[in-house]
């Protein structure tokens, strides 16, 4: 774990070392970081309990967001995972309309070709019955009311 050379050299997470850190710069009223041939920012110096109260206030205040920050992240996860199975799901729903529309297309088409042979069928049916009813038919009379 990292040490922080705040001074008391008790394990110290990253966000208490950059508190500190912070700290530090606060009261020194140095600037860390020059570019080389930059002067140093003069910093309106400011009483280190006051920079300590103030920073103690906003370290309390994000401290008291991480909950609900961990929350919304975990919300986020959740609804990513959600998410994720929604869309395996309307895949799935899109193959099976696919699959019934395929299935409903063969059914019309073997709706038609039934259709068709009924209709031929009566049309031959028809033909046949028209050509031997006038065969088993008995005599013919060849006049009315006339000789025999």
């Amino acid at each position: 774990m990292p040490r922080c050379f705040a001074g008391d050299l008790l394990p110290m997470t990253l966000n208490r070392c950059v508190f500190a850190l912070a700290l530090a710069v606060l009261v020194s009223g140095r600037c860390l970081a020059l570019e080389p041939g930059q002067e140093p920012a003069r910093v309106p110096t400011v009483e280190p309990a006051q920079a300590l109260r103030a920073l103690q206030r906003e370290h309390e205040a994000l401290v008291a967001q991480q909950p609900a920050l961990q929350e919304a992240a975990g919300q986020a996860a959740t609804l990513a995972s959600q998410n994720q199975q929604l869309e395996q799901q309307v895949q799935s729903l899109q193959a099976q309309v696919d699959g019934l529309r395929d299935e409903a297309a063969a059914l019309r088409t073997d709706d038609r070709r039934r259709w068709f042979v009924t209709g031929a069928a009566v049309l031959a049916a028809g033909l046949l019955i028209g050509l031997i009813l006038p065969l088993l038919g008995g005599r013919k009379r060849r006049g009315y009311g006339g000789f025999r």
